[in-house]
């Protein structure tokens, strides 16, 4: 089981390479739940990395 920062350097490489992606997509690839995509996407944003996102159909 990969480290928890290679999950986050990881989703960085998956945000940066473009495109709109779902949390339940994000977390299918990296092997971890939704909410550890959201707190994964949270660090990015600690160490101010940009992190757009937009709400979901049914607010998610």
């Amino acid at each position: 089981m990969p480290h928890p920062i290679a999950r986050v350097l990881t989703l960085l490489e998956l945000l940066q390479s473009g495109g709109t992606r779902t949390v339940t997509e994000l977390a299918d690839r990296l092997g971890v739940d939704e909410r550890t995509v959201r707190r994964y996407a949270q660090h990015l944003i600690d160490l101010d990395i940009p992190v757009e996102s937009v709400r979901g159909r049914y607010g998610g």
